[in-house]
């Protein structure tokens, strides 16, 4: 028996070993396909300004490769020697050439490097077209951790997609893999597809052309700057579900389409329905949808769903949520204006393009359902912060350092609680002035332009709350004591910084009150024996100190 419990002792053991080893390659294999996009930036890279792109990809879903070739427009900023640009390694450079002529160059860790036989000089425009292909990198799990995904229909076709955030469009064409330069003057984007699919990418629609062989190429113009991460190409045997928006004040007739696998396409005629009310309600909010020029398509893709410009995707399963709407379908929208007309130049700032758009969902249901329910939103999305990170970490992140959780919802309710202090109509009118001010509309921004815009419109130095609520992790923390002071109470209010002054709401019987804190205190006089509630409705982001 003695030998038996020893064998079996060894026996778990070793599988216990196993296991151990078992997670720690996945673990270690997940980690290998993360990769990053952002950071700080090469001096070769900083020297140049990406001024337009013409991307011409031909995508082969039987061979899960693409091959194309990408002329990027570039004005050098400083003196350039060396020219320098991202692509995955496991895609191939076959040329590169520089103002028509062909140059040298190297493909390693992930960087295209031509050195430059005469230097640029800074004010210089420059053509740089390279040639490439292969099979990119595929997605682990995208969104998060991208790449393509060539999954196939319920019947049987190729469906594709493919999501970048986190890793930048350099996984799959050439491209300064860092959010803070967008081509100004837009792309065109010429996608080819086996004719039997419908090939979609982003920007305007210029027509199609069968090309004798099987194949189809698509002709696409983006009008405005578009970060790599948001240029994207569908392909399926898509149909499209038509709607009709009217705009924010009723003068417009715009179709705009939601383009569906042929099994779903009743599903996704009843979620379209509500496409034209979220476009009225955020441009109302944010103004006017920013890219009418272009267009406003949703696609159905093989993945959750992505903020692609004008080519949003959508994965979720044709089921609104409990407040009455799709919540990726407005998520996503609401990027539109949150990350792709406002652009954070930075990843350390990305509670800009994750805060807003998480807080366009509680704005629609306030504006849908009313304040009550805006609130119930709001506790919901309370439950969801885990303070783990500053939302702001510093500067000059990548992507996988600046991506947390609480960016959604802790960044959202930054805002909210930013209502209570200035007040509804200062705050909602900051967020539609913010994205659609010219020194920032299509434009990059930092965290301390939005900062510095509230605090312009209210007139009031906001550093106490900006540093406790995007530079430091943990929430901050109240205490009440209660005192007898005559035939009444007094209670006694504090912060646990004497230089967080946020006021506190009390409520008190059926009143609620508005208790200042200067110097974090304040105090307030009671009834005997009241029943006393810090912050009844829930709108400060905070939580109770030990002893309170």
């Amino acid at each position: 028996m003695k030998r038996w419990i020893k064998i079996a002792s060894w026996f778990l053991a070793a599988a216990a070993l196993v296991l151990v080893l078992a997670g720690v390659g996945l673990h270690l294999y997940v980690r290998s396909q993360r990769t990053a996009s952002g950071g700080p930036i090469l001096p070769e890279m900083a020297a140049y300004d990406v001024e337009h792109v013409l991307l011409d990809v031909t995508v082969v879903p039987a061979e899960e490769a693409v091959a194309g070739v990408v002329e990027t427009s570039t004005r050098a900023v400083e003196r350039l020697e060396t020219f320098v640009i991202d692509l995955d390694d496991r895609l191939e450079v076959r040329e590169v050439t520089v103002d028509g002529e062909g140059m040298g160059f190297s493909h390693r860790d992930g960087r295209i490097r031509v050195p430059l036989g005469r230097p640029w000089a800074p004010g210089e425009l420059h053509r740089v077209t390279i040639r490439y292909g292969g099979r990119p990198k595929v997605a682990l799990k995208a969104p998060w951790i991208g790449g393509f995904v060539w999954e196939e229909t319920p019947g049987g076709q190729p469906w594709v997609g493919v999501a970048c955030q986190e890793d930048g469009g350099d996984i799959w064409w050439p491209c300064k893999d860092h959010p803070s330069d967008n081509p100004d003057r837009g792309m065109e984007i010429l996608l080819t597809v086996p004719s039997e699919l419908v090939g979609l990418s982003n920007g305007r629609p210029l027509g199609s052309r069968d090309n004798g062989d099987g194949t189809t190429t698509s002709r696409w113009r983006v009008s405005y700057p578009i970060n790599n991460y948001n240029v994207t190409v569908n392909i399926g045997p898509h149909v499209p579900v038509e709607e009709r928006y009217h705009g924010v004040d009723g003068t417009l007739n715009v179709p705009i389409l939601f383009w569906a696998l042929p099994e779903h396409e009743a599903k996704a005629r009843t979620l379209w329905e509500q496409a034209p009310r979220i476009l009225e309600v955020l441009g109302r909010h944010f103004g006017e949808y920013p890219f009418l020029d272009d267009k406003y398509w949703v696609v159905e893709a093989p993945y959750l769903g992505m903020e692609h410009q004008t080519l949003v995707a959508y994965g979720d399963d044709f089921t609104d949520n409990e407040f009455g709407f799709d919540t990726i379908l407005l998520h996503e929208t609401a990027h539109e204006w949150w990350g792709n007309k406002i652009t954070v130049a930075d990843w350390a700032d990305f509670w800009l393009h994750e805060g807003l758009a998480t807080y366009a969902e509680a704005l629609y249901v306030e504006d849908t359902l009313g304040r009550n329910r805006y609130l119930d939103y709001m506790a919901r999305l309370r439950r969801r912060i885990r303070n783990s990170k500053p939302i702001v970490q510093g500067r000059d992140l990548d992507s996988i350092q600046a991506y947390t959780g609480d960016i959604y919802a802790k960044g959202a309710w930054v805002l909210h609680t930013l209502r209570w202090l200035l007040g509804d109509d200062l705050v909602l009118q900051v967020l539609h002035d913010f994205p659609n001010d010219p020194r920032f509309a299509c434009r990059h921004v930092a965290t301390e332009d939005f900062t510095a815009f509230v605090e312009e419109a209210s007139g009031r130095d906001l550093g106490w709350f900006w540093d406790r609520y995007l530079r430091r992790a943990e929430l901050p923390r109240w205490s009440l004591e209660r005192h007898p002071e005559g035939a009444g109470e007094r209670i006694v209010l504090g912060w646990d910084d004497p230089a967080f002054e946020m006021p506190i709401p009390i409520g008190v019987g059926s009143r609620v009150q508005r208790v200042a804190m200067p110097g974090g205190r304040g105090e307030m006089a009671i009834p005997p024996g009241a029943e006393v509630e810090v912050d009844p409705e829930g709108w400060l982001l905070a939580q109770q100190g030990p002893g309170s």
